[in-house]
């Protein structure tokens, strides 16, 4: 189910796409904080994913700029409007956004055409040590960047609020890394912030203090008051051990 509070703009952007795309749209996706209830009004953004029956037309193309524009100046609960169309050709050959639909995301129109090639034979990502080892070098530069005070690639923008700031990289850093770690640990259950945190304290030891932080930040990011540079600096122990671990895995 959506979050309370941001099933409108799912609902107009799927009336959009639908009156765009037809019958050639099969799914919808909602991943990211809003799918599982955790996004905070006017900060978050819709990272919304459709698939079609073909590829995408230039014209296509111009509509998907045109109507993320028209989404993000008529919804002020979202920050930013990503709208995600992909064939299903596309989608057949992408196995880490589909690993990344299934674990993270609510199929919200359609069938599940996630689970239907999966079932089908493609070959598929899952939840273990490999795949938590295969993108070690994009993490690790993604840390390096945020340490310089650079935005990191895997973070579309930083929000102007420093705390805000701040609980984009809690949720990059402790839970999305935090989940890759326990994937090498065999212990991975879902991307959700509570049990993700739970089972960190529960595969680590001397750093409950941080990962309390973290949870913190997510929760309340303006009451906790941190700016997002002195966030990483604290967290940053952490997260190279957790890569390190990764690596030895």
């Amino acid at each position: 189910m959506i979050q309370e509070g941001f099933q409108k703009v799912v609902e107009e952007t799927t009336r959009k796409c639908l009156e765009h795309f037809s019958n050639r749209l099969l799914a919808v996706y909602v991943t990211g904080s809003i799918s599982v209830s955790e996004a905070i009004m006017g900060e978050s953004d819709l990272d919304y994913w459709g698939f079609i029956t073909d590829e995408l037309s230039d014209s296509d193309k111009n509509w998907i700029t045109k109507t993320e524009a028209e989404i993000d100046g008529q919804f002020d609960v979202i920050d930013g409007a990503h709208i995600n169309i992909r064939s299903i050709e596309a989608l057949k050959k992408d196995k880490f956004t589909r690993f990344a639909l299934r674990h993270n995301s609510i199929l919200y129109f359609g069938g599940d055409v996630v689970s239907q090639l999966d079932a089908s034979g493609c070959d598929a990502y899952a939840p273990n040590k490999w795949l938590a080892k295969e993108r070690l070098p994009f993490a690790r530069k993604c840390l390096h960047d945020a340490t310089q005070n650079r935005c990191p690639e895997c973070i579309d923008k930083l929000p102007e609020n420093n705390c805000l700031a701040a609980r984009k990289f809690a949720r990059y850093f402790i839970l999305v890394e935090g989940a890759y770690f326990l994937m090498a640990r065999g212990v991975f259950e879902s991307f959700k912030q509570e049990e993700v945190i739970k089972r960190l304290k529960e595969n680590s030891v001397g750093f409950d203090d941080v990962l309390d932080l973290s949870l913190a930040v997510l929760r309340e990011p303006l009451a906790t008051g941190g700016a997002h540079g002195d966030f990483i600096i604290r967290v940053r122990p952490f997260v190279e051990w957790m890569f390190d671990e990764i690596e030895k895995a």
